[in-house]
């Protein structure tokens, strides 16, 4: 019938913490770069952002890397000496 002393120990609720969702194409249907409806051809790309993202232009998520504008226009000169090529 006596305390012993001790006081309740409180049980607090552990809250699982998880990553944001990111957009993939596999839930839209469509590709995961930025803006873009077209269907996804390969890893959740449409063709044309498949390359940029080879390219180094695009993130996995979709997002545009940090130096974007230096790396669009070496892309755009790699892009005209392929044309280039396939003209001759």
């Amino acid at each position: 019938m006596g305390k012993t002393g001790a006081a309740p120990t409180e049980h607090k609720e552990h809250k699982e913490i998880q990553a944001p969702k990111k957009a993939t194409a596999s839930a839209t249907g469509g590709c995961t770069a930025k803006g873009c409806r077209h269907h996804e051809d390969r890893f959740g790309f449409c063709t044309e952002h498949y390359e940029q993202f080879k390219f180094g232009l695009i993130k996995r998520t979709g997002e545009e890397v940090p130096d974007y504008e230096k790396k669009f226009e070496h892309y755009q000169a790699f892009r005209a000496r392929q044309r280039a090529h396939k003209v001759a």
